[in-house]
């Protein structure tokens, strides 16, 4: 059944508008001495992340709650670093994300204490707080916290496609796999540092979602959601970081 056009799911559903490479030159990721591709010690699926998951929990909140569509701005500008990335992400998906947290709960506000569900917004990783100075790219935290203080319960990471991809786990290629694994030591150090059950990657091409298992570098890692993918009965990658944001927001979202 089609949701409204004035749903919540149907704002969430929209897909992304593909960016553009442009003079982009090869690269690799930057190391940091705190953390290890040793780190990680198993990477297993999460196919609890997808989109009959997501309805089940909040198909009544997503379909009742009532958004007005907003347009997209015009085809965005190539991108040729990571900085590009995240200025669009700041103009496509930040506003929108925060947009959904936010009319998503405020509807229950009376029941959210006996939810244990606090307001969650999405932003840049300096508005939570920075320990050992390490600072994630993105952060969930709850509304109105300070940013001297404030827990990042799902850090995230921005990477361009060409430093990072989903499929390069499975590469014969040993410097592909191990540029995977060191992205993914990294996102599991910032959720170690706040204590983090959940967090993920973005690049302009996909959003993959990361769960730690335990504390000792086990991940549940979930299949990628394309940057364009979009419509009813289809994970988009607003629909999977508002879903990772509830997640947050719930009081299960810590791992120590």
């Amino acid at each position: 059944m089609e949701p409204p056009p004035d749903s919540l799911l149907y704002y969430l559903s929209v897909g992304l508008p593909a960016i553009p490479v442009l003079g982009a030159t090869p690269s690799k990721s930057t190391a940091s001495a705190a953390y290890s591709i040793r780190d990680i010690r198993e990477i297993a699926p999460w196919p609890e992340f997808n989109y009959s998951t997501i309805l089940d929990r909040f198909g009544p909140l997503l379909n009742d709650t009532q958004i007005p569509l907003d347009n997209y701005m015009s085809p965005p500008h190539p991108i040729k670093s990571e900085k590009h990335l995240q200025s669009h992400f700041s103009a496509l998906v930040m506003p929108r994300v925060r947009r959904a947290l936010r009319a998503g709960l405020d509807q229950p506000t009376q029941e959210l204490p006996q939810q244990k569900i606090v307001a969650m917004t999405l932003t840049d990783g300096t508005a939570a707080k920075t320990i050992n100075q390490f600072v994630p790219d993105t952060a969930f935290v709850p509304v109105g916290s300070n940013p001297s203080t404030a827990i990042n319960r799902a850090p995230g990471d921005l990477k361009v496609s060409w430093k990072w991809k989903y499929s390069n786990w499975n590469s014969d290629d040993r410097v592909l796999r191990s540029e995977y694994l060191k992205t993914m030591a990294q996102v599991n150090f910032h959720m170690a540092q706040h204590g983090a059950r959940h967090g993920f990657i973005l690049t302009d091409t996909e959003l993959v979602a990361i769960k730690r298992l335990d504390t000792n570098g086990r991940l549940a890692v979930a299949e990628p959601i394309p940057w364009t993918n979009g419509g009813i009965g289809q994970l988009s990658v607003l629909l999977g970081l508002w879903y990772i944001g509830m997640l947050a927001a719930e009081d299960t979202w810590s791992l120590s």
